[in-house]
């Protein structure tokens, strides 16, 4: 669970601008779309990558810009996120969980 807001801190951390509150259905995106990449990817890789790389890979793979990502998600937004991500990664690729859990 830990993971998951690590996540989200650094997806935040590479949209400086982004201060508006999302939308269930954004916050739906966000979390499908971090977790296909960390499944797809590897954790480790999903990490490394740079802020240029994530940002050309969310809006190709998404209908959001990448700035729309909140910079400071309330709890809600995080909890939904949080949910949605771990729930998508332990029914898709377990094994990147664990990896995950102890990043």
């Amino acid at each position: 669970m830990k993971r998951a807001l690590m996540v989200l801190l650094i997806l935040s951390a590479y949209c400086p601008g982004a201060l508006s509150s999302t939308t269930r259905e954004q916050q739906s995106i966000i979390a499908q779309w971090t977790a296909k990449n960390i499944c797809k990817m590897g954790v480790n890789e999903f990490y490394a990558a740079d802020e240029d790389k994530i940002a050309a890979l969310f809006e190709e793979q998404t209908s959001m810009k990448y700035e729309d990502i909140p910079i400071e998600p309330s709890d809600s937004e995080r909890n939904r996120i949080t949910s949605q991500l771990t729930g998508y990664i332990l029914s898709v690729c377990p094994d990147q969980m664990e990896i995950y859990k102890n990043r």
